[in-house]
């Protein structure tokens, strides 16, 4: 153990990273709707999807569970995860990504989430505030989970995130159909005849879930410390050989049975805006359950198909997206101002870039490389560094002054695409286009390529005269009003045509007065 992990492992804080601590910073932003009355389990997603705020029902079910929703679906409640400004997510983002850190084990009496355990016949799912999401759904489900395993073959441990549909008091489908280190572990498993131990955390930070979403080699737990920028406290699960966060709300322990995929799980209403299919699926038994005393329950907004970017997923990949974009722009030599993933287009479909252009290839080569290096991003929008790429309006006015499809759209076909996509008719593989809504290199100069603003008003006068002020060079008129002090204009006039009269002052094409000869 590192010195780092040791000092973290003698002071570390139970609550820093808690749900409930992160709760009350969301709070006191004002992020947070507050439900004190009862509320049934089934009229959560409908008052969830009715505002793009967090939720904490305070009385969910006939239980009166305490539950947080939709705690991470925007930028800023993200960033007040990150302990950060919203503007500064990226460079945080990577500079904690270019600092490793590691777990450290903490004895169960020390670990909040082994406050309480519940074993045999205490196991009972039925208890607790499942909920139905969608009008198609199978069944109501938990959407917080974060799985842990460990492989038994290498041993390395592997995290993801996952939901949970209900199908019994100590029973439940999970989606282990998509390509994932888990799906082949756990088919190598099943070829053996073996179950395969694994643990589901529900209710931990978004970092963490955050993290759980992202692959990476190694061992995958370390990941969760690395977001959150500090040793992360694990404890080991009681019944399994395998480590959790200590500092989680809930932790389900179990198995999954040896036989495969033999029940159905979903439909499900997915984070691309579409239900998923019903499809077989491993049934997850849960043995043990251990939590805190005070426990809070956690939902994800999820599948909000009109709106995808107030779901929870959203801010985490775009966040992502933006980063390691910025990393393959600055690394193809990109003069990169600004990047902007766009929440509602699901999972950084569309990417705005805007560059400081150097040359007429930039925005091509900026579209390219982007496309090619990662396989979610689907639509590149590239404009000068003028453009407010978070500004819908001026992204709009860009594109309808700016792009010609003849010469400044680019189309690659065959491209690694996010398998998701609805509109795919190959699984993984379609077409990505770029869009150059940048101007040419030199920009032209002329009045009629500038941006219409207020004039900037006088402060003192320099001149006493238009004469004298336009014996410096040609002027426009602000300029004179300027030079002249004035805070009308209207006696210029009467000096520019005194001038005119006498065959003295001309007007130069994008409109400057100057004086003749």
């Amino acid at each position: 153990m590192d010195q780092a992990v040791k000092k973290a492992a003698l002071s570390w804080d139970p609550e820093k990273f808690g749900v409930r601590s992160l709760v009350s910073r969301l709070m006191e932003a004002g992020e947070v709707t507050v439900h004190d009355k009862p509320t049934a389990l089934a009229d959560l997603s409908p008052i969830i999807e009715a505002s793009n705020t967090a939720h904490l029902f305070k009385k969910a079910g006939p239980e009166e569970h305490e539950v947080i929703a939709a705690m991470s679906s925007s930028r800023s409640r993200l960033a007040i995860a990150f302990g950060v400004a919203e503007d500064k997510m990226r460079d945080e983002y990577l500079r904690r990504s270019a600092n490793p850190q590691k777990p450290f084990e903490v004895p169960s009496a020390e670990a909040p989430v082994h406050q309480v355990v519940l074993t045999g016949k205490d196991v009972d799912l039925y208890k607790l505030p499942f909920h139905l999401q969608h009008e198609y759904d199978g069944a109501p489900y938990i959407t917080s989970g974060i799985d842990f395993v460990k492989d038994p073959l290498t041993g390395r441990s592997n995290v993801g995130a996952r939901r949970m549909m209900l199908r019994g008091r100590d029973k439940v489908g999970i989606n282990l159909t998509a390509p994932s280190d888990l799906r082949e572990i756990y088919l190598r498993c099943v070829e053996r005849k073996e179950k395969l131990s694994i643990s589901f955390a529900v209710g931990v930070h978004p970092l963490y879930t955050m993290a759980a979403g992202s692959r990476s080699l190694g061992e995958e737990i370390n990941g969760m410390a690395t977001l959150r920028g500090d040793p992360l406290p694990v404890v080991k699960c009681l019944t399994n050989d395998l480590l959790v966060p200590a500092d989680a709300e809930m932790i389900f322990e179990g198995y999954l049975d040896e036989r495969g995929y033999i029940d159905n799980e979903g439909p499900y209403g997915e984070y691309m805006g579409f239900y998923g299919p019903m499809h077989g699926d491993p049934v997850f038994h849960i043995t043990t359950i251990t939590r805190r005393k005070n426990v809070i329950h956690q939902s994800y907004k999820h599948g909000f198909g009109l709106l995808l970017g107030e779901c929870d997923g959203a801010p985490f990949g775009n966040l992502q997206t933006e980063a390691r974009a910025w990393q393959v722009l600055k690394g193809a030599g990109i003069n990169v101002s600004d990047i902007f993933a766009v929440g509602a287009s699901g999972v950084s479909h569309h990417l705005r870039v805007s560059i400081k252009k150097r040359g007429n290839a930039d925005a091509r080569s900026a579209i390219t490389a982007v496309l090619g290096a990662i396989a979610n991003v689907k639509h590149v929008y590239v404009t000068d560094d003028d453009i407010d790429i978070r500004s819908h309006d001026q992204m709009e006015w860009a594109m309808s002054t700016r792009f010609q499809a003849d010469k400044d759209l680019i189309v690659l076909t065959g491209m690694r695409e996010m398998p998701m996509d609805p509109s795919l008719t190959v699984r993984g593989i379609g077409a990505k286009a770029g869009f150059d809504l940048t101007f040419s290199v030199p920009r032209s100069n002329k009045v009629t390529m500038r941006v219409p603003v207020s004039a900037k008003n006088a402060t003192s006068a320099q001149f006493k005269s238009v004469k004298e002020a336009l014996a410096g060079g040609p002027l426009h008129f602000a300029g004179l009003m300027r030079a002249l002090g004035s805070k009308d204009g209207r006696e210029i006039v009467m000096e520019i045509e005194a001038l005119r009269d006498q065959g003295l002052l001309d007007r130069l094409e994008d409109g400057e007065y100057y004086l003749k000869g």
